[in-house]
């Protein structure tokens, strides 16, 4: 059987394993999926849920959360304003991730003011305002790629903020003009709505262009496979090695979030299943730096 088969229960033998602490059934089947996820080059096979036989389940919950037509989609909040809302009811962000983008806002600025930021999806703006509002950037980039997004940012002042310089379209579009001004940054975040794994992926190999050396850091919204831990863990390890042999580390750190069931009354599914996020942080290797280092106190 492929290594994310999933029983009627919708776990998979890697959920078994953890949920009965079999740390070496664990490391096998981890390494047993990292291996396929390579060889095969399934970049979003961790984010789609599979019934026993194979076949993605025909329901809200289990449908792909890619999105190619995003952009054209009419956009609206709910009636509290806690979340902004696709035209099929799905949730681009929400209120409850504030707790999380504060910690990936004091992440990417090394909790210091007067960083250069690049944020790519704005979304609903909460990680822009808390950097604007406790770590005042010296230059603040955000890319946001919809439309009725952008209108609002322009509405609400985002195109005059001292220091902020506001970018309208997919970052695939606007990243290369920013590399070829030669701008880098101190600290980088990632969260867009309706790609998937392989546009992470693509995004990734941009990182050594725009990522400050020695001590800049990167993270992004960490929404891989988020129904399945173990799947997860398989995804967060293909991150690890591909992110590793470009020079970067990768750990993921566990924070606890609750969410609460009526936060989702008005969202058609969930994106979130579980009460700890692993939040990313990368950063260049220091293994090279330390290796001169040592060779040059050898001689």
């Amino acid at each position: 059987a492929p290594w994310n088969a999933v029983d009627r229960r919708g776990k998979c033998a890697g959920n078994y394993a953890v949920e009965n602490r079999h740390q070496d059934c664990v490391d096998y089947l981890v390494d047993a999926g990292v291996k396929a996820e390579f060889i095969l080059g399934l970049a979003t096979s961790t984010t789609t849920t599979t019934t026993v036989d194979g076949t993605a389940k025909d329901d809200a919950s289990t449908q792909p959360s890619t999105k190619p037509d995003y952009l054209r989609h009419n956009l609206r909040f709910n009636a509290d304003g806690t979340a902004l809302l696709d035209d099929d009811g799905d949730a681009v962000m929400m209120e409850w991730e504030r707790p999380l983008m504060s910690l990936h806002a004091s992440v990417i600025t090394s909790r210091s003011r007067g960083k250069r930021v690049l944020n790519v999806g704005f979304g609903m703006g909460i990680i822009d305002s808390i950097l604007q509002d406790e770590w005042a950037p010296s230059v603040h980039v955000i890319i946001e790629a919809h439309p009725a997004v952008h209108k609002r940012m322009m509405e609400e002042g985002w195109g005059e903020k001292p220091g902020v310089r506001v970018c309208f379209g997919k970052w695939q579009d606007v990243l290369p003009g920013l590399v070829a001004e030669g701008m880098v940054f101190d600290g980088v975040f990632f969260d867009t709505y309706g790609e998937d794994g392989s546009d992470l992926d693509e995004f990734h190999c941009h990182l050594g262009e725009i990522i400050a050396k020695p001590d800049g850091i990167y993270s992004f919204f960490n929404g891989l496979a988020p129904d399945n831990v173990f799947f997860q863990g398989v995804a967060c390890q293909c991150i690890k090695l591909k992110l590793g042999s470009m020079g970067l580390d990768v750990e993921f750190y566990p924070c606890e979030i609750q969410v609460t069931e009526d936060k989702w009354k008005d969202v058609r599914r969930k994106y979130w299943h579980d009460n700890t996020y692993y939040l990313p942080v990368v950063a260049w290797s220091k293994r090279d730096e330390t290796t001169t280092i040592d060779r040059d106190n050898k001689t």
